[in-house]
């Protein structure tokens, strides 16, 4: 009769069948997830549990036998968005499968070999679950370390700009330009702006933030902030174009709107070599869409899926803070961020909020992880 260990080393084409065919019975959260993730690996970790218990190493812990890397990939499953409540689950299936199998085919193993199989796969699950708690901290340090060189970043602009300005007046004999004066409250009032959509953005939940909406003229807010950057879209030759209905009222959250508008604009100077950023405000029904068009090199489909992922300013190709702050300014007004891109046909971001946006006061808990929720996704087209 076939030892416990060679059934699992001979049969374990057959266990991974069955397995796969109790999980989809079961019917998994996240199918398309974690399909891959025990059924590739399932095969090598039957055989490794086989062959440990044909070789009398059954009264040994079978702890040591997951400390090689190449025996389960748990950063493939991190990376995939599997979580580790699943993995558990899935690897309980692969005792229940082989437990019924034994009975089917009326085996008789010992105490300690199947004691041993079990404890093997709850080691397996463990040390999924440790690796993925160190890969995760990790992560969280790597994302705040980028998160806070992006501030900085975000900060150095301003700050440059707003010594200059200080050097001018310095250098300056008599009153002061009053051109240079309206430039430097600019500057200040552009890093007071950024500064303010940072903390709130570090203090509140989109589903959270305070909305104290005014009755104002959004073309005034927009030939405000174009002016605010105006300087930076003729350094680099774009031409600034405002279309907007002066008549235009809602009643919307101001410092919002601005945080909003604000960091679009900004961002489409940005990454626009040439050509043109246009800003354009329609009225429809009960809301009011903005919409920021450049003439840049457009955005992939692919690159369109990250925009709005979780804050990681220091990844290739990132937007840093902008779209974020952007995007829960939009939502904690009720309102929509969405793109519409094709990779060099240029960008156009729209902003739809409710002509009459509705009051909340902040529901401060402590700061908050700088995430986007699944319920408050933005659209691409």
């Amino acid at each position: 009769m076939a030892s416990f260990g060679e059934l699992l080393c001979n049969h374990t084409d057959e266990l991974v069948n069955r397995w796969y065919e109790w999980w989809k019975k079961e019917g998994p959260e996240l199918p398309e997830m974690t399909e891959a993730v025990i059924k590739d690996h399932l095969p090598i970790q039957l055989r490794v549990i086989g062959e440990a218990l044909r070789e009398g190493r059954g009264s040994e812990s079978p702890r040591k036998l997951w400390e090689h890397h190449r025996r389960l990939d748990p950063e493939q499953r991190v990376r995939d968005e599997v979580p580790i409540e699943e993995v558990v689950r899935e690897y309980a299936y692969v005792i229940e499968v082989v437990r019924s199998w034994l009975n089917e085919r009326d085996e008789q193993v010992s105490v300690q070999d199947y004691s041993f199989f079990s404890l093997a796969i709850f080691e397996l699950a463990a040390e999924s679950a440790r690796r993925f708690a160190k890969y995760q901290a990790e992560q969280v340090a790597r994302d705040r370390s980028e998160y806070v060189a992006g501030i900085a970043h975000q900060l150095r602009t301003p700050v440059t700009t707003l010594s200059l300005h200080v050097q001018q007046l310095e250098r300056g004999h008599g009153s002061p330009d009053p051109r240079a004066v309206e430039r430097l409250r600019r500057t200040v009032d552009r890093l007071s702006r950024l500064v303010d959509g940072i903390l709130r953005l570090e203090r509140f939940k989109p589903d959270e933030l305070p909305v104290h909406p005014e009755a104002l003229a959004p073309a005034q807010v927009i030939g405000q902030l174009v002016a605010d950057y105006e300087h930076d879209a003729s350094r680099k030759g774009l031409r600034l174009d405002i279309s907007v209905n002066r008549s235009a009222r809602m009643q919307v959250d101001r410092d919002l709107l601005v945080d909003a508008l604000g960091n679009l604009i900004q961002n489409a100077i940005k990454y626009t070599e040439k050509g043109f950023v246009r800003v354009t405000l329609e009225e429809q029904d009960d809301e009011v869409v903005f919409k920021v068009e450049d003439s840049g090199p457009g955005i992939s489909p692919e690159r369109q899926r990250e925009l709005f992922r979780p804050v990681r300013p220091g990844q290739p190709g990132g937007v840093g803070l902008g779209l974020t702050i952007a995007f829960r300014a939009a939502v904690a007004q009720g309102g929509t961020l969405e793109l519409e891109s094709e990779p060099g046909r240029g960008s156009t971001f729209l902003l739809r909020l409710p002509r009459a946006v509705r009051a909340r006061e902040g529901v401060t808990g402590g700061l908050v992880e700088t995430s986007l929720g699944n319920d408050a996704s933005p659209r691409v087209h």
